[in-house]
């Protein structure tokens, strides 16, 4: 047997069910694996990288781990952790952040392709839509897919909004997998995978706060990115190249009802004269009652507002009325945070609004 200090120093890993091999033959000290630590509060890694790939393990905010493999294009990582199958170890990127200088060390992989769920038979027809679903008319379709002349993405879509519509509470729970994909029907599997990046994106027009009133003005705008002159709005659909926007805006409107419609309807037109699709979404709550606005009245603007300018309506307050408390958590008198199950009924919502604009059926 050869004295060890004679042989070349390799560092061999193989992914297990993966079949990938990577070695490092150079004669002096083996390079370390890139290390990342996680950014998000929870996340659950997946058995393989897709964000509708079954969940394994949970991992926490501040936990460093080293990357294993990446995918070409370094939205995936194949983390190590102690004890567990390196096949059940991916992290979605946008997660968390590169603790060392550089992924080189950590080589590109393709894993191998799950065989996609058996669709239904074109026979058979599908499940329709529930009735707050909007129903896309050719026009509408037709704004989406004539956005890339005016240099957006067809596979990116955006949020924007107030504390319901913050990336922790609505997109991010799909990303991280607090909102488990692996068991949505395949039709809504297709939609998550074809707009991935948008559930792990942080929007510049999303935060506890923003209203209406605030979604075109600078004041509330990231200098850095939006420069002096865009609101949160205006920069979130230029930076994003977003082709689809989902305005979920009202419950921070509750003192300032009446000058609601002013503020929302430049959000319509601006998005239209931009080339991006504006989905208008009702909101859960009637909190501005207690101010002394009539019941129902800003989700009355914004249904009102989707018929004039014959744009996609998602009628979320619809969605939520066979919900405990209707998709709210109780709060007293003044209910207008999403629970846990308005969160789920938001994004199970969203993506079936995203597969009627897209045309899956």
């Amino acid at each position: 047997m050869a004295n060890a200090r004679t042989v070349s120093q390799r560092l061999i890993a193989i992914a297990a069910g993966l079949g990938v091999l990577l070695m490092l033959t150079s004669p002096g000290k083996a390079q370390s694996l890139p290390k990342i630590t996680i950014v998000v509060d929870n996340a659950w890694l997946r058995r393989g990288p897709s964000l509708t790939a079954s969940r394994t393990l949970p991992v926490a905010k501040g936990q460093f781990y080293d990357v294993l493999a990446r995918t070409a294009d370094n939205a995936w990582w194949q983390l190590v952790v102690p004890g567990q199958k390196s096949g059940g170890t991916w992290l979605f990127a946008d997660l968390g952040v590169l603790y060392s200088s550089s992924l080189e060390a950590a080589p590109v992989i393709t894993p191998a392709v799950t065989p996609a769920r058996r669709a239904p038979s074109p026979r058979a027809p599908a499940t329709p839509w529930p009735a707050w679903i909007p129903r896309i008319t050719p026009q509408q379709r037709a704004i989406w897919l004539n956005s890339p002349r005016f240099g957006k993405d067809l596979n990116t879509f955006t949020v924007v909004g107030d504390c319901n519509a913050q990336p922790s509470v609505y997109l991010r729970r799909l990303a991280s997998g607090q909102f488990d994909a692996s068991t949505l029907e395949p039709r809504l599997q297709a939609i998550v995978r074809r707009f991935e990046r948008s559930f792990g994106r942080v929007s510049l027009a999303a935060q506890g706060g923003f209203g209406a009133h605030s979604m075109m003005d600078p004041t509330w705008a990231d200098g850095a990115l939006c420069g002096t002159t865009q609101g949160p709005f205006e920069c979130e659909l230029w930076v994003s190249r977003a082709s689809i926007v989902f305005i979920a805006l009202g419950t921070q409107e509750q003192y300032t009802w009446q000058s609601f419609e002013a503020h929302y309807r430049p959000l319509i037109e601006h998005a239209l004269g931009k080339g991006v699709l504006p989905v208008l979404m009702t909101k859960a709550d009637d909190i501005e009652t207690a101010s002394g606005a009539p019941p129902g009245h800003i989700n009355a603007v914004i249904r009102k507002l989707a018929q004039e300018y014959q744009v996609p309506l998602l009628d979320f307050w619809a969605a939520t009325r066979e919900l405990p408390n209707f998709g709210l958590v109780d709060e007293g008198d003044k209910d207008f945070h999403l629970s846990e199950a308005g969160k789920d009924r938001r994004i199970l919502t969203t993506l079936q609004t995203l597969a009627a604009i897209v045309g899956e059926r």
